[in-house]
């Protein structure tokens, strides 16, 4: 599974002779780590880095960043990619506190980031900023449970005894991105998904829930029995680890009723 995401970050890379992920470790690994969960990394930014003692934000955390920050989120993708590569060439070039694109609070004790103006050409340039923008992403799949399709998740959800849980989501909503970042990577909440239930992610705006319901906004999470057709809760708001894994337990205990 690992080797099917690094495929998938360099696939865009790939088109121009270069792949990013090469020139990340050439050029930035040096201080930039890769994937550490949100949650590790503000425990870190409150004990002053002496936890983790980093170098430069982590590959993640950059990823995260100039999707959230960098351009329209609502918009196209490529149109985003284009104003993400825009602003890392010229960030690399002449770095400034001012633009970071990571909260202060989790970059006030790294030391100013260096000039690296003409020590990559545009096509390790544009490598890069494919490589960052895709990486968060990526690397949620990776350490999130999976999802799939309402027939699939009924019929898995019958063979295994498992509870579905429909995931409202928007693409731009920036509660549902937190959850994703913070809350559906944690190991807790993987292990207890992968135990008792079976996820399908909707996208509200473009497609309707299934059994009549009604989307509650987002993020919002809509749970079926296993038979199906039986709706057992519908709720709607943002939880953090431990709010959601009692919404899971109190869940699997009105499914038993």
């Amino acid at each position: 599974m690992k080797k099917l995401f690094w495929f998938i970050l360099a696939g865009c890379s790939f088109l121009f002779g270069v792949e990013g992920k090469e020139v990340f470790d050439a050029k930035c690994a040096s201080c930039h780590s890769y994937y550490i969960p949100l949650n590790e990394l503000k425990k870190n930014a409150q004990s002053n880095n002496t936890l983790l003692k980093l170098k430069a934000p982590t590959l993640n955390q950059l990823s995260f960043g100039v999707r959230l920050n960098i351009g329209d989120i609502k918009a196209d993708e490529e149109s985003q990619r284009l104003e993400v590569e825009a602003f890392i060439e010229n960030y690399i070039a002449a770095p400034d506190k001012k633009k970071n694109v990571v909260p202060p609070e989790m970059t006030k004790f790294f030391p100013a980031m260096p000039s690296m103006k003409d020590l990559l050409n545009e096509d390790e340039i544009e490598a890069l900023s494919n490589f960052i923008f895709s990486y968060g992403e990526a690397m949620i799949a990776e350490h999130s449970a999976p999802f799939v399709s309402f027939e699939k998740a009924k019929e898995l959800a019958k063979q295994e005894d498992k509870i579905i849980m429909i995931r409202g989501i928007l693409p731009y909503c920036k509660w549902c991105i937190k959850m994703d970042r913070e809350v559906m990577v944690e190991k807790e909440v993987v292990e207890a998904l992968l135990k008792d239930f079976v996820i399908v992610k909707t996208d509200v705006a473009l497609e309707k829930l299934p059994l009549g319901m009604k989307s509650l906004g987002t993020p919002s999470f809509y749970f079926i029995n296993k038979d199906g057709e039986t709706v057992i809760a519908q709720i709607q708001g943002y939880r953090d680890k431990q709010e959601f894994l009692e919404l899971l337990n109190t869940v699997k205990q009105n499914a038993k009723q």
